[in-house]
């Protein structure tokens, strides 16, 4: 009798400890898919930032052909024609940490929605789906600013291409002289691209803030 009821107290408790550890992974995993998200918008506007030094990089380098053009250009061009292939490779990484980040934040909001199915209590079900959707609004707000973005960066980024190309067949004062008029209007869109990536970058910011649970570096 007493081998028989030690029995069925080691169940009982691995039974207790079983679901322990179940509803423990389950209730930690839904915050660990927020923070792997938090780390994709964080290399998302890493990259970002990576591609405004770019920018700078590729319009000093531009003003210097201009500023050299009466003496020797060429170190000058060949800094630009680096950078702006630097700055071509920057883009594609951005592309791929975008993507990378929407691939993450779509699982946060797919496990999330799965997991409140197992919610019983139509009160707290409720409040999560109001929280979820709220975030998730927030998080789809990255659109507003991506978009137009892509939409100035490529034609731009094609200016950046063909100016190199150019000047790398006419590299001479005259060659140089006729397109500064060029290298002005490439100068100012550069700068409303960078103002288009400072808006991003601040929006990435507040999501980051909304959607990632405090940690203790940021006390």
């Amino acid at each position: 009798m007493k081998t028989k009821y030690l029995q069925i107290v080691s169940l009982t408790a691995t039974i207790v400890a079983g679901t322990a550890l179940m509803t423990g992974c389950a209730t930690k995993s839904g915050y660990k898919q927020a923070y792997k998200t938090g780390a994709g918008i964080t290399e998302f506007r890493e990259e970002i930032v990576n591609g405004k030094k770019d920018i700078d990089n590729t319009m000093t380098a531009l003003s210097q052909v201009a500023a050299t053009a009466n003496q020797n250009p060429r170190a000058a061009f060949e800094k630009y024609s680096k950078s702006v292939t630097d700055l071509e490779s920057t883009a594609e990484k951005v592309k791929k940490r975008a993507a990378d980040m929407q691939a993450r934040g779509q699982a946060y909001f797919t496990q999330w929605e799965k997991e409140m199915q197992e919610v019983q209590n139509p009160e707290i079900r409720n409040l999560a789906m109001q929280r979820k959707a709220k975030l998730q609004e927030t998080f789809d707000s990255i659109k507003k600013y991506t978009g137009p973005l892509k939409e100035q960066f490529g034609p731009w980024m094609s200016d950046l291409k063909d100016l190199r190309t150019y000047l790398s067949n006419d590299l001479t004062v005259t060659g140089v002289d006729a397109a500064k008029s060029l290298f002005a209007k490439t100068q100012t869109e550069g700068l409303e691209v960078q103002k288009s990536m400072n808006s991003l970058v601040a929006e990435l910011n507040t999501i980051y803030a909304a959607l990632t649970p405090a940690s203790e570096k940021a006390k």
